[in-house]
């Protein structure tokens, strides 16, 4: 099975600090930039394996609620975690029965032209109470277009309250910083194949993927929106950073 890579350590980072100096005739300015660039591959941080878990419930939906529990995507400290993904408001799939494990990734599908706000959260295999874990890289691929313009196509993922993000360099995704939420969203179409091992992963396939570092953590919250066409798009996620693959 290909495993996720060992992967990016955010809490040691390296800081760099750029100083420039401005004179006019009788002033000099001195500013100084720091900037914080964590490493993009690390060991030590949680592994979510989706290529080893099983899918014990699958029955989210707009209609009932429901959910999708991902069975020992992580051992904590010898004990066993279960991810559930629940619903936050609305949620609407085109093919619910898309909604599965795919190879070495969990997939979700969004109906075209609507968002869904999705709760992720880490439980006690045995006892269902909810348990922090992390730091851990959560990443999302295959992130595109579909066959028409990125405006009105296109596929995007809006997150919060993470460490870091990572992105290849040239990646075909446009970041956008926003009263705290960060949106990355597929800048054209990808010609490459859905994913299905993170260990075979093409260069066309890693340009449309992106990284996010999480601090230690019980849940996290996502939305996935869905462009025009193709009655729904479906997302691709796993547990292994984009810098290591």
């Amino acid at each position: 099975k290909g495993k996720p890579d060992k992967a990016g350590k955010p809490d040691k980072a390296t800081t760099t600090t750029t100083t420039t100096t401005t004179t006019t005739s009788t002033t000099s300015t001195t500013t100084s930039t720091t900037t914080t660039i964590f490493n993009s591959c690390d060991p030590d941080l949680t592994l979510l394996d989706f290529s080893g878990c099983s899918l014990l419930e699958n029955n989210l939906s707009d209609t009932f609620g429901g959910m999708m529990r991902f069975g020992s995507i992580a051992n904590v400290h010898g004990v066993n975690v279960d991810m559930i993904v629940s619903g936050i408001g609305e949620y609407e799939a085109f093919n619910q029965t898309r909604n599965s494990i795919y190879g070495d990734f969990g997939v979700l599908n969004v109906r075209e032209t609507t968002e869904g706000r999705l709760a992720f959260t880490f439980v006690d295999a045995e006892t269902n109470r909810p348990i922090e874990i992390g730091p851990f890289y959560f990443s999302f691929f295959d992130l595109d277009s579909g066959d028409i313009s990125a405006q009105l196509g296109g596929e995007s993922v809006t997150v919060n309250s993470f460490r870091s993000f990572h992105l290849k360099d040239g990646a075909n995704i446009h970041v956008n910083q926003e009263h705290g939420f960060t949106t990355f969203a597929a800048e054209k179409k990808s010609p490459a194949k859905h994913p299905t091992k993170l260990m075979k992963l093409t260069e066309e396939q890693l340009l449309s993927a992106v990284t996010v570092v999480y601090p230690k953590t019980s849940d996290f919250t996502v939305s996935l929106s869905a462009g025009q066409g193709m009655g729904g798009r479906n997302f691709f996620f796993a547990g292994a950073s984009v810098g290591c693959l």
